[in-house]
């Protein structure tokens, strides 16, 4: 008797199993619709060709100055960043803002390394330096790219 009712429970398993086996396969496949996001990057203009920087190798490349003549007027500002490749150390690169401007000139002088308690590891940089200067003002914004050699 105890078999019977194994064998029966057993097989209602097994029927509700197909059952629902049956039930699921009917269901109509839901349907995903794939959104496509579409990023809109609102280009930076360049500044005109009036605006020349100059980078000046200092001190056996471990400092440089970033000089600029004829900076867009009503600028408050000018971000910007540095990088290079270095001997043994990788991709490297200097930050920061100027907002010391002058009429319509910059300069700014910079370590191509780090220090820290008074002592500077320099980078030993290999090929070319790119410039990347966004400058900020009265008139929105623009962006001057150029790379340098030292």
């Amino acid at each position: 008797m105890k078999k019977n009712m194994m064998y029966g429970v057993i097989g209602a398993l097994i029927l509700l199993g197909v059952g629902i086996g049956i039930f699921i396969s009917r269901q109509e496949p839901k349907k995903i619709e794939q959104v496509q996001k579409k990023e809109e990057v609102d280009a930076i203009p360049t500044v005109d060709s009036s605006t020349v920087v100059t980078l000046k190798s200092l001190q056996g490349n471990k400092e440089i100055l970033l000089e600029g003549k004829g900076v867009p007027s009503g600028t408050s500002s000018i971000d910007y960043e540095l990088s290079y490749d270095t001997q043994g150390q990788g991709k490297q690169g200097v930050i920061g803002t100027i907002s010391d401007i002058t009429g319509n000139t910059f300069e700014k002088q910079m370590t191509l390394g780090t220090c820290s308690s008074g002592r500077c590891v320099y980078h030993e940089v290999i090929g070319s330096i790119q410039v990347t200067l966004k400058f900020t003002g009265d008139y929105g914004e623009r962006i001057l790219v150029k790379e340098f050699s030292l």
